[in-house]
C-alpha cells in the first residue's frame, strides 16, 4: 500500500494548482498510467468521489486499493467514494456490476443525493454519481468549454452530441446568441435542460433536438440552417435502433465533418474533439482539410493538467473556415 499512497501523494502534488482553485471543484485526481499506475482512475466532484478500476489493467488487492482510498476520502473530506468496474467490453454488464453502478449506497462514506451540483470554471452542473459508468461531466473538455465560452459572444451555436449540454451551458453564458443542442437521448437532453436551469439561463430562443447528428444535418440542410460555432465531439461508436445501424468514428469521421462544415457560415468556427486512442490529432486536422473549404487552425489545446502524462487519451482542435 505505501507504493499506492506514494503515488497519490505525487498526484495530488501535482494538481495543487487545481485544488486551491475556487472556481472549480471538479477535476481528475489520479489518471491512470499518467500517474504512474495503469488502471486506476480517481475523479472528484465537489464533495463525492468517483473511482474507476479497469478491467485486467490494476495489479492490487481490494484490501490495499480500499485503505489507500479511504485514506484520501479522510484526507479531503469528502462525504462519499463510489466505484466502478470499466469492463474490457461494455455491451454485455454483468447484472450486478449494471446494479453496483446505480447503487445509493457508496463504497466508502455516506449515501449522497442522486444529483449534486458542481463547480467548473464558475459554472454549475448536475451530476449524478449513481447513474452508471458515466456522471454526466467529462472533466476533459474544462478548457474546452472554457474557450467555447469565449468564443461564443453573438454566434449562432451548434452543439452535436451534446449529451448532458456543459458546450451549450458554456456557449450561453458566453453570450452565444443561439445555441442548438443535437442529442439521440431524451434523458440527456432533460438533463441538458437543467444545467441551463441550474446556472440561470434562459432555455427561450434556444433549440433542442432529439435526432441522430447525420439525420440532423440532412434535416438542418433541408431547412438551410446555418451557425458560425460548431462543436463536433463524437462517440468512438455508437448503435442506433431506428433505423437499425452502426456508428463507427473511425470509418465515418470524414463524413461527419463534411456535413458540419456545409452548415457553417463563412468564417465559422469548429472545435472537433474525439476520445479514441487510435485516432491522432493529424487524422483530425486531415478531415478538416478534406471537406474542401480554406480552413485554418486556430488552436490545437492540450488537455487540462489533470489529465497530463497521457496524451493519447483525448485530442481537439479549433478551425476557423472560410
Amino acid at each position: 500500500m505505501s507504493t499506492l499512497k506514494a503515488l497519490i501523494d505525487a498526484a495530488l502534488l501535482r494538481r495543487q494548482p487545481l485544488l486551491k482553485d475556487a472556481s472549480t471543484n471538479a477535476y481528475r485526481l489520479f489518471n491512470g498510467a499518467g500517474d504512474g499506475l495503469d488502471g486506476l482512475i480517481i475523479e472528484r466532484f465537489d464533495e463525492v468521489m468517483i473511482v474507476q478500476l479497469h478491467e485486467q489493467r490494476l495489479n492490487y488487492s481490494d484490501e490495499d486499493l480500499r485503505a489507500a482510498i479511504e485514506s484520501l476520502h479522510q484526507r479531503l473530506g469528502t462525504r462519499a467514494v463510489y466505484k466502478k468496474f470499466f469492463l474490457r467490453d461494455r455491451g454485455d454488464v454483468p447484472p450486478e456490476i449494471a446494479a453496483l453502478h446505480h447503487a445509493p449506497a457508496p463504497w466508502i462514506g455516506q449515501p449522497v443525493s442522486p444529483e449534486i451540483s458542481i463547480l467548473e470554471n464558475g459554472l454549475r452542473f448536475i451530476i449524478s454519481p449513481y447513474h452508471g459508468f458515466s456522471v454526466g461531466l467529462f472533466l476533459e473538455h474544462r478548457e474546452n468549454r472554457r474557450r467555447i465560452r469565449e468564443l461564443s459572444p453573438n454566434r449562432w451555436v451548434l452543439n452535436t452530441f451534446c449529451y448532458t449540454g456543459s458546450f451549450s451551458v458554456a456557449a450561453v453564458a458566453g453570450g452565444a446568441a443561439s445555441v442548438t443542442s443535437v442529442d439521440l437521448s431524451k434523458t440527456y437532453l432533460a438533463w441538458c435542460r437543467q444545467n441551463f436551469t441550474t446556472n440561470h439561463l434562459e432555455t427561450e430562443g434556444h433549440w433542442f433536438f432529439c435526432s441522430d447528428v447525420l439525420e440532423f444535418f440532412q434535416r438542418a440542410r433541408r431547412q438551410n440552417r446555418r451557425y458560425d460555432l460548431i462543436i463536433l465531439d463524437p462517440p468512438s461508436f455508437g448503435r442506433l435502433r431506428r433505423p437499425a445501424r452502426v456508428f463507427v468514428l473511425a470509418e465515418q469521421l470524414d463524413d461527419l465533418v463534411r456535413q458540419a462544415v456545409e452548415r457553417l457560415d463563412p468564417g465559422g468556427i469548429v472545435l472537433l474533439a474525439v476520445n479514441h486512442r487510435q485516432i491522432s490529432r493529424t487524422r483530425l486536422e486531415e478531415a478538416l482539410a478534406a471537406t474542401g473549404r480554406p480552413c485554418s487552425i486556430l488552436e490545437r489545446p492540450v488537455l487540462p493538467l489533470d489529465f497530463a502524462g497521457d496524451p493519447d487519451y483525448a485530442k481537439s482542435v479549433i478551425a476557423r473556415f472560410d
